[in-house]
């Protein structure tokens, strides 16, 4: 029997797919990543993104036997039982898998280096739901109420001291502390992919944060403009132990706020020495909002103002509708 996986969108490796590989290896299958013939007998395809859908659909010319799953295709499908049981098999993705996806400007060396850190890395969840209801949000739909799902021992690959936590809001987890001196303890550099939660973020949360090694920057959201007060407490109690340098936030724009705000938001950060990133809602088409993540995501803001950032004169000039 051949089993193809394919991991449409994905940025690093796809759990799920781990899993069924795992799973289906375990019964004697061939597993084929991506590249997958026409001929396998089964195939499963993860879609991350709900804006990929349309595109992943295609692939139903290729594959009659064709089995979608992830957030972006069925946000209520799940695993079933005897798959989720599975451990993750971090033998499916290969240098070359991961090495394409790595976005950013870096030396192929460096590029390189954080591709085999991504697969050797050990990853999961300790914790799964969320104790708010965002309105822009699939998790609460999709998860339910937090839970505890694993301990950090579980998420190891002994191949690798980097983890990816993928909890959803780590940062409402009682038993964060804990878990991040467990982290510390066993020497572990760790990657809390979906952030923190900064209007929840306590003293005490703050400085274990501050005592682990993290692979990449500390990173939390400010969504909202109501969220702003929250927001500037959290960004400062946090800032008690973690300099602003190791910090990010991200930026959602093209929901509920106006360019204005979105602007607002941008200048307070910076005045904060925060860096921001800009994420656009489901990859809304808004011309200006695309130039604007552009420059605010590239830095072009550090070299020049933004009525002066030529890509956006040269789109605004274009535009016969309202933008």
């Amino acid at each position: 029997m051949k089993v193809g996986l394919i991991d449409f969108d994905g940025k690093i490796p796809n759990y799920a797919l781990m899993k069924l590989s795992t799973y289906y290896k375990k019964q004697g299958a061939g597993v084929i990543l991506n590249e997958v013939p026409a001929n396998v007998d089964r195939v499963y395809c993860s879609v991350l993104y709900t804006w990929n859908k349309a595109e992943a659909m295609k692939l139903q010319s290729m594959y009659k036997n064709i089995e979608y799953g992830g957030t972006g295709w069925d946000y209520k499908k799940e695993l079933p039982q005897e798959v989720k049981k599975c451990e993750p098999d971090y033998s499916l993705y290969e240098i070359d898998d991961i090495y394409p996806n790595i976005r950013g400007i870096m030396k192929k060396e460096t590029r390189l280096k954080k591709a085999k850190t991504l697969q050797k890395m050990g990853l999961g969840y300790t914790s799964r739901g969320c104790v708010r209801n965002c309105e822009f949000c699939v998790v609460p739909k999709k998860e339910g109420r937090f839970n505890q799902t694993a301990e950090i021992k579980d998420l190891i690959n002994p191949k690798s001291n980097v983890i990816t936590l993928l909890d959803n809001n780590f940062t409402a987890d009682p038993y964060m502390v804990d878990k991040c001196k467990e982290i510390k303890e066993r020497g572990l550099t760790v990657d809390i992919s979906q952030g923190i939660d900064v209007r929840l973020l306590t003293d005490k949360q703050a400085k274990a944060l501050s005592e682990i090694k993290h692979l990449r920057s500390v990173h939390y959201a400010w969504d909202l403009m109501k969220h702003e007060k929250q927001v500037m407490k959290g960004i400062k109690t946090l800032t008690n132990h973690i300099k602003k340098y190791k910090q990010m936030c991200f930026m959602l724009v093209g929901f509920n706020t106006t360019f204005e705000e979105d602007m607002y938001r941008f200048k307070k950060l910076v005045a904060l020495k925060v860096d921001p990133y800009v994420m656009i809602y489901n990859k809304k088409y808004n011309t200006r909002l695309k130039h604007f993540a552009r420059w605010v995501n590239g830095r072009i803001y550090k070299k020049c103002d933004w009525q002066e950032y030529e890509p956006w004169i040269r789109a605004r000039k274009e535009l016969t509708f309202n933008y």
